[in-house]
């Protein structure tokens, strides 16, 4: 009988014992998970981390290019509006048909050097296209900032098409004003000179037509 208890005895303590391992198992797989977790809210942190900061470098260099963008664009509207009135002045005294005076005459030489090259382009936004290529646009947090940027950029690709037209038109022009332009360069200066027939010039109403149409370009 004393046998048969010390039986029992040893299985409870056995039992015993597996239950104790089963909660120290349960105990350590609980720790590991807790770990784990931790380990990737840590990784999470430091993610969001290098998005935040490579988000802040590229705000900065958009910032950048915007700067840029107002600097040239104004500069290139106050250089076209001097093209447009010269132009404009040059096509009054074609249309006039007198000799020149020495003012006048500087009106002319202007708008002769300036008439093909009316087809400046603004530079392009590259940051945003890199963001674009790169499929990080999503980096821009701010989602009406966003959705500006990509009308702005849409609207300059509509500003690049346009001057591509102007380009095309006014090369196909340029056979009519070309025929009357002379140009001189010096070999060892390199420097160039243009001369011009005025007085056929204003005798040329197609020519003066293309001076009108450029204007309205």
């Amino acid at each position: 009988m004393l046998r048969f208890f010390r039986h029992i005895r040893k299985k409870l303590i056995e039992q015993d014992k597996v239950r104790n391992y089963i909660w120290y198992a349960l105990g350590e797989i609980f720790l590991v998970m807790i770990g784990i977790l931790l380990a990737l809210q840590v990784n999470n942190w430091n993610e969001e981390r290098k998005e935040k900061k490579l988000s802040d470098e590229y705000l900065s260099r958009i910032a950048e290019d915007l700067d840029r963008l107002v600097e040239i664009s104004g500069n290139q509207k106050q250089k076209m509006r001097e093209i447009l009135s010269s132009i404009t002045e040059a096509q009054q005294l074609l249309e006039r048909g007198t000799p020149l005076s020495d003012y006048e005459k500087e009106i002319v030489d202007f708008a002769k050097v300036w008439f093909p090259r009316t087809t400046n382009q603004l530079p392009t936004m590259l940051t945003y296209e890199e963001m674009k290529e790169s499929g990080n646009l999503n980096l821009i947090r701010n989602i009406p900032l966003r959705n500006e940027l990509a009308e702005l950029y849409s609207y300059l690709l509509q500003v690049k098409s346009t001057f591509g037209r102007l380009s095309a038109d006014t090369e196909t022009q340029f056979t009519d004003y070309n025929k009357y332009l002379w140009a001189h360069t010096n070999p060892k200066t390199l420097e160039i000179t243009n001369s011009y027939d005025f007085d056929a010039m204003s005798r040329d109403k197609e020519l003066i037509n293309t001076f009108s149409r450029i204007s309205v370009y």
